[in-house]
């Protein structure tokens, strides 16, 4: 009763499983593949079991935890790719609830599908080759997906291999013909082991012969055809194989492919031709004279290649016997007897086992630049040969040179490059004024080159496209002047250049020489001293720096930089040992040898030179009898002047100066409220730091209980450029930094002993005058009578006050009031504070009495006036205020003199 219930589940099971394109049903320990999809793995994981376990390669079930488990649908279970890549093996069967593995449930495997092209005759793989027509081939198949045909559901209806034959017209066979007109279709391929052959070698193989097969190039290609394989493999990387191949089935005709129809003469080309496997066929070349002359020969084919045999130049000539269809001449007699017999122009060449042969051929500068025709016919001894014919095109090469620059000095050195496509080696030489007129050694311009001869040329290094030569010009004994060089393909002299391929450029050489940057030049002790200049010629010993002066002697060398200019540094202490005067600087060039002709010795005592021998001496510099200063310099020039020596010169002068400040007049005066700038000039190059420093003239000790306040500043400033040769400098001291008195300043520079003092007058500014207005007016008077009384503040230094102004009144009567002319809230301080200064007392009181007697005038003046009022009755009030006027006058009259 149980086991008809497991059936009746197995089979609504089975019912319930959708149809798909290959067998499902996967048995206890059978093989599954990445990429298929809706397997029934009922029977590999039965009840109780409801995951999958798997265990690490040495590693034992049921003793060992698994590396990984998994739950899985029994009805549609996936061969994940991404999921079991790296966990291809077995797998077993996994008890979720004890946790203890079965038996192996099934076997994860990457699918493999690879295929070859056999001969069914011979069983020779012919993969990615070229048979003769009415070959018969056999695809031979190496899978593993044999593991899907032993599954219980598999039929000969679904096999899991796909093969396709794409044709050379684009076409697609699924089927190929087979021998006696039969018909094989590749779905019927079923895989039973690693090897299978489609069709099967029984059948007879794919006849290659039939009618309907055009001959050309037949692509062969299989797929995955079970479970959706296919389509889930598309997007994965890796992991499976899926190899195809090609096979080309030949023509009955010779045939002959070129590797480049242009070839440059001096490069080897490539010929490949196809025909039937194994079968000789003739090759030979035809073009240019008959008799293979120099400069007129065809290309050669290369000796010792697989599948070519070729007669010996002394005989017997199998080979060149053979007479071509429809032609009464040997093939010995159509090409060239020269050189060699001419049996390197032919040979006899069998196809490999693909159809298919590559023979090389070179050409030298003895080629000629033409079209030739390379001809093929075979195989050999058929009734009915099959040729082809195809040319080829020889050209010279071309050469290129440069120079980077056309004009160089004796002595530099020079960088011939450029390219050769004539040929891999590149011959120099060189043409010009007393040289030989066919051209002499680049590297020896007086010895002549030999036309035709290479070991008479100088050879460029490089390879075969492109090369390069270093020119020493001071090795060449060449005088100023314009030459010609010449780079060349082939060892030919200047005459014989119309059949190989050059170019020739024009150089100037001139003499060498050196330069300063100016031929005078004043420093201070203690400054840097940079001598520059430029330099032309071989420079690899740089330039001499010579220097004599009163008692003084230095030499120095310096390397020229990229681009030929030098520069010499005299540091500050340097400088600052030598005394003022003038120094004569001599800088010596090697010239074209490279190398000093006058030098000093170790202990500069003696000046040494090359000629009459090599360390002779010249004069003395040092110790008893040595020449000084402008003698010595003298000397240097004279020995520099033989004509024994070939160094060159150029003089410089120096003129070394005591270090000068100078300090403007000007700039020595200030006030406490605004910055004072302390400026002057000097000889100290720019950039020559300064220090400054200011003392207050009462800095000293102080008296017990004083209050010991003094002011001082200091710090520093640099030079910069002024006005003809001069340098200046400024230094700011800020406001209300120093109060009023006299300072000390003294300027002293940094790296040098130069120095300069002064005082600096240091004032408080002068204030504003304040004018203060009083108004006075006396008791019952018809106008107020206004006085103006002016205080002005004492200065520190005695200054000359203004006059007293007197203006119209111009209050009410019965006001007395002051009108300050400025702001009282600042006048009115101001005015007590100075108010309680002595002189400031002392002017006040004498303004006072001057005051209380213009007072008393004024009375006096009233008095009178109203007693001639009396008398006067009569008079008019106009006269009145005219005689008003008139006492006003005479009042302010007595007043100024009673104050004068």
């Amino acid at each position: 009763m149980y086991s008809r219930l497991v059936w009746l589940m197995l089979i609504l099971i089975l019912l319930s499983v959708p149809v798909l394109a290959g067998p499902v049903i996967v048995p206890p320990g059978g093989e599954v593949y990445l990429g298929e999809e809706g397997l029934d793995i009922h029977y590999a994981v039965p009840y109780p079991y409801t995951s999958i376990a798997y265990f690490p390669a040495g590693s034992s079930p049921g003793r060992d935890q698994p590396l990984d488990i998994m739950q899985v649908n029994l009805g549609r279970f996936s061969v994940i790719p991404d999921l079991f890549y790296d966990r291809t093996g077995a797998w077993y069967q996994w008890d979720q609830v004890r946790g203890t593995p079965g038996q192996v449930a099934f076997i994860v495997r990457n699918p493999r599908i690879s295929l070859k092209v056999m001969d069914r005759n011979t069983m020779g793989d012919r993969s990615y080759g070229t048979v003769s027509r009415g070959t018969p081939l056999v695809i031979q198949v190496e899978t593993n997906l044999a593991g899907i045909t032993r599954r219980p559901d598999y039929s000969y209806n679904d096999g899991p291999v796909k093969i396709q034959i794409k044709t050379p017209g684009g076409g697609t066979l699924a089927g190929v013909k087979t021998p006696g007109g039969g018909q094989y279709v590749f779905s019927s391929f079923m895989p039973t082991g690693e090897l299978g052959y489609a069709p099967p070698i029984e059948s007879g193989g794919w006849d290659t012969g039939w009618s309907g097969y055009e001959s050309g190039l037949y692509h062969i290609e299989p797929k995955f055809a079970v479970n959706r394989m296919e389509d889930n493999l598309r997007s994965y990387e890796g992991g499976y194989t899926l190899r195809g191949t090609d096979i080309t089935l030949g023509t009955e005709r010779a045939g002959l492919h070129l590797s480049e129809e242009t070839v440059v003469r001096g490069d080897p080309f490539g010929v490949t031709i196809t025909g039937s496997p194994g079968s000789p066929y003739i090759l030979w070349i035809e073009g240019g004279s008959r008799t293979g002359s120099p400069g007129d020969q065809p290309p050669m084919i290369i000796t010792s290649q697989e599948g070519v045999r070729q007669d010996n130049p002394d005989g017997p000539y199998i080979i060149g016997s053979y007479r071509p269809s429809g032609k009464h001449t040997t093939i010995r007699d159509l090409v060239p007897s020269y050189p060699f017999g001419g049996v390197y122009y032919y040979a006899e060449v069998t196809p490999d086992r693909t159809g298919r042969r590559t023979i090389e051929w070179r050409t030298t500068q003895e080629t000629g630049d033409r079209r030739y025709t390379i001809h093929i016919e075979g195989p050999a001894g058929s009734v009915h040969p099959r040729s082809d014919t195809i040319d080829v095109q020889i050209v010279k090469g071309s050469v290129s040179l440069t120079t980077g620059s056309e004009t160089f000095t004796i002595g530099d050195e020079v960088m011939l490059r450029g390219t050769n496509t004539g040929s891999c080696e590149t011959y120099l030489f060189i043409t010009g004024p007393n040289l030989p007129s066919a051209g002499g050694r680049l590297d020896a311009p007086r010895r002549q080159v030999s036309d035709g001869n290479p070991g008479s040329f100088t050879t460029a290094s490089g390879d075969c496209d492109t090369w390069e030569y270093r020119l020493y010009t001071g090795e060449l004994g060449l005088d100023t002047g314009t030459y010609t060089i010449y780079a060349v393909s082939a060892p030919r002299d200047r005459y014989h250049l119309e059949s190989t391929s050059w170019q020739a450029i024009p150089i100037t050489l001139k003499r060498p020489y050196i330069s300063v940057s100016s031929r005078r030049m004043t420093v201070a002790q203690g400054d840097e001293l940079s001598i520059t200049g430029s330099s032309g010629g071989r420079t690899d010993a740089g330039v001499a720096i010579w220097i004599f002066g009163r008692n003084y002697f230095r030499y120095d060398t310096v390397q020229i930089e990229r681009g030929g200019w030098f520069s010499y540094e005299l540091s500050s202490s340097v400088t600052r040992d030598m005394a003022p005067g003038e120094y004569s600087v001599i800088i010596q060039h090697p010239m074209a040898n490279g190398n000093f002709d006058l030098w000093p010795d170790r202990n500069r005592e003696m000046v040494l030179g090359a000629t009459p021998w090599y360390g002779a001496p010249v004069f003395r510099i040092a110790g008893p009898g040595a020449l000084q200063g402008p003698a010595a310099a003298a000397a240097l020039i004279t020995a520099l002047q033989s004509q024994f020596i070939d160094d060159t010169y150029t003089e410089y002068s120096i003129f070394v100066q005591n270090p000068k400040i100078t300090i403007t007049a000007g700039s020595l005066n200030g006030t406490t409220k605004m910055p004072i700038v302390l400026s002057g000039t000097t000889n100290l190059a720019s950039g020559s730091r300064l220090l400054v420093e200011i003392t207050d003239e009462r800095f000293g000790p102080t008296q017990k209980g004083g209050e010991g306040s003094w002011s001082g500043y200091s710090g520093t400033t640099t030079t910069y450029p002024g006005s003809e040769e001069e340098r200046e400098f400024s230094f700011e001291i800020p406001a209300g930094t120093l109060k009023e008195g006299r300072y000390q300043v003294l300027i002293q520079a940094v790296s040098s002993p130069g120095t300069a003092s002064g005082v600096l007058q240091v004032t408080m500014p002068v204030t504003p005058v304040q004018t203060m207005t009083m108004n006075l007016t006396p008791p019952q008077s018809p106008e107020p009578i206004q006085t103006q009384i002016q205080i002005q503040t004492l200065e520190p230094e005695p200054t000359t006050a203004e006059p007293v102004q007197t203006e119209k009144p111009a209050s009410t009567p019965d006001q007395v009031h002051e009108t300050p002319t400025a702001d009282t809230n600042g006048m009115i301080p101001n005015i007590m504070r100075t108010m309680r200064e002595p002189p400031v007392l002392l002017g006040f009181g004498i303004l006072f009495g001057l005051c209380v007697a213009g007072l008393i005038a004024a009375l006096v003046t009233w008095m009178r006036k109203e007693r001639d009022e009396e008398e006067n009755d009569s008079e008019g009030s106009d006269e009145k205020n005219v005689k008003l006027a008139e006492s006003k006058e005479e009042m302010d009259e007595d007043s100024d003199s009673y104050g004068r």
